[in-house]
Parts: structure tokens; C-alpha cells; sequence
């Protein structure tokens, strides 16, 4: 995992922590996806009450398949988190794909800002 990935980890399991949610970061032994994910493996599980969200961290060229098929997912939230120099591209691609996703940027300064 390179540093930029780690960073934003920890940026958004701190952001969505500290609004008391239970986080289970995926860290490739074991399955966190709720059962409804077939075939999707999420960055970032995080339940708060009946409020349940997904995180994907864009790392590489996404999947917009996958994305919309996870997105239309009754009852959960999907969370796309992108580093600032992919923000224009991936609000591009979740617009024209109509991806039911909310999409935030993980600026330089450990913060998450909405953009879409």
C-alpha cells in the first residue's frame, strides 16, 4: 500500500470514528462487505445504528460497473473517496455513469470535503 492510500485511510476512518461510527477496514484477510456485496471488496465498512456506508478510495482506474451495481444497493450509502488530482475525472465519470455515490476529496491536509 503506498503512503497517499494510507493517508486517506486514516483520514476518512478518523472522519467517520469520530461521528461514532464502528469502522472495519479491509485489510485483505478478512471479508468485510456486508453479504449484499457479492463480488465487492470495500476499502471501509462503517455502521452507526441503521446508517451502514461503503468506501471505496480510488486508487487506480475505477470500475464503473461495479460502482453502479454497488450504488443502486438498498440501504447502504457509497462513499467514493478520491485523492484532489483525480476530483474532475471521477465527478466526470459518477455524472455520466449515474452513480448514486457521494463523492469526497482528500486534500493534502487529512480532511474530507463533499464534492458531488
Amino acid at each position: 500500500m503506498d503512503s497517499e492510500y494510507l493517508n486517506i485511510l486514516g483520514t476518512v476512518t478518523e472522519h467517520l470514528r469520530s461521528r461514532g461510527y464502528d469502522v472495519k477496514i479491509n485489510n485483505g484477510k478478512k471479508k468485510i462487505r456486508p453479504r449484499t456485496l457479492k463480488g465487492f471488496m470495500p476499502d471501509v465498512h462503517a455502521l452507526n445504528g441503521a446508517d451502514e456506508i461503503i468506501v471505496e478510495i480510488l486508487t487506480d482506474d475505477p470500475d464503473m460497473r461495479k460502482w453502479k451495481r454497488f450504488a443502486s444497493t438498498d440501504g447502504k450509502r457509497f462513499w467514493i473517496i478520491a485523492p484532489q488530482r483525480s476530483v474532475d475525472s471521477v465527478r466526470t465519470r459518477i455524472e455520466a455513469f449515474g452513480v448514486a455515490a457521494e463523492v469526497y476529496r482528500c486534500n493534502g491536509n487529512m480532511k474530507l470535503e463533499r464534492i458531488l
